[in-house]
């Protein structure tokens, strides 16, 4: 019965230090990729994140998405990624994904909010902003299709 509970208390240790050490290696990778977007280093801040995405950090996924939309620390713009992550993250945070909606569609919305008002630090961009309005339409977003027709053909 000792030798039991000796083994466990070892295995109880040993799974706490290895938890908090992924969560010291996850934290460590984030601060990373943030470092290196303020660097202007998009590309080596997306390499980092990647292995975390693909793990299932919603965080990592956020952080792509805008990386691809916005063409963060010099990364080339892509729609296509930058929806495949949206899409892969689901409801994060304030954002709540609707049944029968593409799960990137309030994020497209979004980021046209974002590039119509020129807010958190982007240039405003008409364009841009009608390009993620129609894909957040096109998606489901019923705000979208809204704000699409009350614009002025």
């Amino acid at each position: 019965m000792r030798r039991f509970l000796i083994y466990t208390t070892l295995g109880v240790i040993a799974l706490v230090a290895l938890g908090g050490g992924l969560l010291f290696l996850r934290n460590y990778q984030m601060n990373e990729a943030t470092l290196k977007f303020k660097e202007n280093n998009g590309i080596v801040a997306i390499e980092q994140l990647k292995p975390l995405a693909y793990l299932g950090d919603k965080t990592a996924k956020f952080l792509l998405g805008n990386a691809y939309a916005f063409g963060w620390g010099g990364v080339q713009k892509s729609d296509a990624n930058a929806i495949y992550w949206f899409r892969r993250l689901g409801s994060f945070g304030p954002v709540v994904v609707e049944e029968g909606v593409d799960p990137a569609a309030p994020y497209a919305l979004g980021i046209a909010k974002i590039y119509a008002s020129g807010a958190q630090g982007v240039q405003a961009n008409s364009a841009e902003s009608l390009k993620w309005l129609k894909l957040a339409a096109e998606g489901g977003s019923k705000e979208a299709a809204v704000m699409l027709d009350q614009i002025p053909h």
